[in-house]
């Protein structure tokens, strides 16, 4: 057994350490008033950090998306500029050609070589060619088509109705030249409805209408190439950059352009691309994250501001590294702490000088309680034995004496109720003795009487004979009954009282042989009515196997008295383990409980049965329960009105094994 420590040892122990515990509170208040200065500077370092990186790149998304938004407003005037300043180049070089060779040539051979001259010119990535029609829309050059020069265009059109060359015709005939505006094939795309735009200018010496034309989708692609190429020289900071990609995730600008992740199966960066795309939709904003493995860069922490070009399904966005300010926190925190070791060895080494003093203090002081508190140790083990008040004059301090007249007023009360308890257990057994007796004698002198009536009665009967008509024998038959009732009654009490008492016999018990007796016992009334006794394995417990039997007895006997009478009657017996006790079922087909009974038929004397049925005494029910309440279990029942099941349960009590 443990020796447990003295009052001196646990005082000394225990004033040492609160104490000590006191000055580490101290030091720890102290330090954490510094610690959350530390907090507050670092965070207002990380706010003001993240509002400077914010805006910084906040403002230099803004004006890259203000370039892209001025060169996409401008994609129109820029293809007209450049159709004008291209067909006056070709306005040029024929009226060149005609001025050298108008008067020396004929004229079919001066349109064939002004034709010529321009068939093979090529602008804008070799998209742009020219066109040529005389006034009558007579196509006279078409270096994208040249079997359709010689045909008559005025009947054509766009993809949208618009009459294309007679459009072109009017313009001129109006203003000498002028755009035009339609929706036509292109090369290279689905569909036939893309925009295009063309500049036409006569050409007087020959009567022609001279042009070219553009795709508005192509200038825009262009311009957005551009964009793209200007966007990608961008840099800001030790290691800041644009970066744009499109909404199907492809990467235009930044460090990885010509890549995408989603296509090449890179989770993580297909993820945070998403995460850029949804921030920037919503109207644009800050996003930090790690950078993804995979794509050339260190995975450190960076934070970039996007913001969405719907027009042209781009997400554009600055990024950059975020380890300056996590650099400046943490040199911080190496301070702070270094400074709180240096503070906690000073509270230590106070806290240890202050508890070594108070120690000697306390364990002067408590020496003198020790003597009582040995005093007070001898005096109560002499108490617990002999019942002998604690002695006050050798104790010395107020609290000791205090404690042993609160431990001499528990002596007194212990010695009063030992006698009290010690006469009210005579008292019961001589109770308990008068009740046995009554019973057997109650049990005795009731029965004399009654059978002494139902032998006068039978004997009147005989005597009369044929002079008794009907009704007399009827109700000689009815007073009989009565009194056989009467002394069933009686018996049924005398043992519901003799239940109630300690196990007669607690054992071990097989319980599949106890149900197997059962049966045997009730075979003649089982056979009479044709029952099917269906029983389940059953356990091995100790308890009353007396009791026991009459519980399985009194539900397998109600089952056949109280069987439906258009079915055959199938009485099932089960038990299953749940936790700590053995859960039994009698379950049966019969005519059932009402609800308003389930607990009335536990109670004595109260019965349930139908009109034309026999009636039971009433006590088997309530036998059940002080039975299977007597062994530590409970007992109910469940029905619908298609029969009854009755449950019971006993502790699952297992015979002792021998060592």
């Amino acid at each position: 057994m443990a020796v447990k420590p003295s009052l001196i040892d646990q005082l000394s122990v225990r004033l040492s350490a609160a104490i000590f515990a006191a000055l580490v509170v101290l030091s720890g208040l102290w330090m954490a008033s510094e610690y959350a200065d530390f907090r507050a500077t670092s965070e207002q370092i990380r706010a003001d950090g993240q509002a400077r990186l914010k805006n910084e790149l906040h403002q230099i998304v803004s004006d890259a998306a203000a370039m892209i938004e001025y060169e996409r407003r401008r994609t129109e005037d820029r293809v007209e500029q450049i159709l004008r300043e291209r067909v006056d180049e070709a306005h040029a070089i024929a009226m060149r050609q005609i001025a050298l060779f108008g008067s020396k040539m004929s004229r079919p051979d001066l349109e064939a070589l002004v034709r010529e001259s321009l068939r093979p010119i090529r602008f804008n990535d070799g998209r742009g060619y020219y066109f040529a029609f005389n006034t009558e829309g007579v196509e006279q050059l078409f270096a994208a088509r040249p079997e359709l020069e010689g045909k008559n265009m005025l009947g054509l059109t766009g993809a949208r109705g618009e009459f294309v060359v007679r459009d072109m015709l009017d313009i001129v005939r109006a203003h000498g030249s002028g755009f035009t505006r339609y929706y036509w094939t292109q090369p290279g795309k689905p569909g036939n409805d893309h925009l295009k735009i063309s500049y036409v200018r006569t050409l007087e010496p020959l009567g022609w209408v001279l042009g070219t034309g553009e795709y508005v989708g192509d200038m825009e692609e262009s311009i957005r190439a551009e964009v793209a190429s200007r966007l990608s020289a961008v840099r800001f900071g030790e290691d800041g950059y644009l970066f744009v990609t499109r909404g199907d995730g492809h990467s235009v600008v930044g460090p990885h352009a010509g890549r995408n992740p989603v296509v090449e199966g890179n989770k993580n960066a297909a993820d945070l691309i998403r995460r850029f795309q949804e921030t920037a939709k919503a109207g644009g904003g800050i996003v930090t994250y790690d950078m993804p493995a995979g794509y050339g860069q260190r995975p450190a922490g960076k934070a970039a501001y996007v913001l969405d070009v719907p027009d042209w399904d781009w997400t554009i966005g600055a990024t950059t590294y975020v380890e300056g300010d996590n650099a400046l926190l943490a040199a911080q925190a190496v301070a702070l702490s270094q400074g709180v070791m240096v503070k906690l060895a000073i509270g230590l080494a106070v806290a240890t000088m202050l508890g070594g003093v108070m120690v000697v203090v306390i364990r002067t002081v408590s020496r003198r309680a020790a003597r009582d508190s040995q005093s007070l140790e001898s005096a109560l083990t002499v108490a617990s034995d002999q019942l002998k008040d604690i002695d006050l004059g050798g104790l010395t301090f107020a609290e000791h004496e205090r404690f042993a007249v609160a431990a001499n007023r528990l002596i007194a009360k212990r010695r009063d109720a030992e006698q009290a308890l010690s006469e009210r257990s005579h008292e019961l057994e001589r109770i308990n003795d008068e009740l046995e007796r009554f019973a057997y004698v109650t049990s005795h002198d009731l029965q004399e009487p009654l059978r002494t009536v139902q032998l006068f009665l039978q004997m009147l009967e005989r005597h009369l004979g044929d002079n008794l008509d009907q009704d007399a024998r009827d109700y000689i038959g009815f007073a009989v009954q009565g009194a056989q009732r009467m002394r069933a009654n009686i018996l049924s009490l005398l043992n519901y009282s003799r239940s109630g008492g300690a196990l007669l016999t607690p054992e071990s018990v097989d319980l599949g042989e106890l149900v197997a007796s059962v049966r045997a016992s009730l075979k003649s009334a089982i056979d009479s009515c044709g029952a099917e006794i269906v029983s389940g394995p059953m356990p091995t417990i100790v308890c009353d196997s007396v009791q026991i039997g009459a519980v399985f007895l009194n539900l397998v006997s109600n089952a056949l008295r109280y069987r439906h009478p258009d079915r055959a009657l199938r009485i099932s017996i089960d038990a299953r383990k749940e936790g700590e006790f053995w859960l039994f079922s009698v379950a049966d087909n019969g005519i059932g409980i009402p609800a308003e009974y389930h607990q009335a038929v536990f109670e004595i004397f109260r019965r349930f049965n139908k009109p034309g049925q026999e009636s039971g005494t009433g006590i088997g029910l309530a036998l059940c329960r002080r039975v299977v309440e007597g062994h530590g279990g409970r007992i109910w029942l469940q029905s619908d009105g298609d029969g009854a099941t009755f449950f019971f349960t006993l502790p699952d009590v297992q015979p002792a094994t021998s060592p």
